[in-house]
């Protein structure tokens, strides 16, 4: 019976993230419901295997899933969506491989590819900017700092025509007509649609779709439980 459960766990576990991390690229927005059901499922499986499969390093697993979920989302280092990920993740599978927290897991992998890809992203974009306006300085419109500027390379860009969902990361200083000063991911900028923004010379940070990276992390670390699931 625990094999048969924990297998559940699993496809409950990856397909929720996979569902959820489709929604996260179409539209950048998630149903609530998909934490509730999978979620509701995960809960109730623990019936069947509660005294086995319920220990208390797994209740550790748990808590300090909801915490850490809970607080990326009161630093507002995460979107709701985001931490309801975690505390999904956290009662559906809070534990596999014997040891390995797979919330807490999953999350600092997918996050730290992210931040990676970004970096990657704009420093190429920034260059092809500078190559192509033959400008070392692609902030020169900007009355910032120099260490501002280099963080703005490692962080934002000029806005593309293809890019779907992107956040303002500019924003003009009142006082002095056409010079502008930044402004880095924090709540007074939203994620916007590409159609939403005021000009194609607008600077702005991409915001990838953090929890498709989760899935992808998920599927890598149970990729063979899962082969052994398909063909048992």
């Amino acid at each position: 019976m625990e094999t048969v459960v924990e297998s559940l766990r699993i496809v409950l576990f990856v397909s929720m993230l996979g569902i959820a991390g489709i929604c996260d690229v179409k539209s950048r927005e998630i149903p609530d419901v998909i934490w509730l059901i999978f979620g509701g499922i995960g809960a109730a499986l623990y019936i069947w295997d509660y005294d086995d499969g319920m220990t208390s390093y797994h209740v550790i697993a748990i808590f300090t899933s909801v915490f850490v979920g809970i607080m990326l989302w009161r630093w507002k280092i995460a979107g709701s969506a985001d931490a309801f990920a975690i505390l999904a993740m956290a009662v559906i599978l809070p534990v596999h491989y014997e040891f390995v927290m797979m919330p807490i897991m999953i999350l600092v992998t997918a996050f730290l590819l992210v931040v990676i890809l970004v970096i990657l992203y704009n420093v190429s974009l920034n260059i092809s900017d500078i190559i192509r306006s033959r400008k070392m300085n692609v902030f020169f419109e900007f009355s910032e700092p120099k260490h501002k500027k280099v963080f703005a390379f490692l962080t934002i860009h000029k806005k593309r025509k293809y890019e779907k969902f992107v956040i303002p990361a500019e924003n003009f200083i009142s006082i002095t007509p056409g010079i502008k000063s930044f402004v880095f991911l924090s709540s007074r900028n939203k994620i916007k649609r590409n159609s939403q923004l005021e000009s194609n010379e607008m600077h702005v940070q991409n915001v990838p779709p953090l929890i498709s990276y989760m899935f992808g992390v998920a599927l890598f670390l149970l990729l063979p439980e899962i082969l052994s699931i398909l063909f048992s």
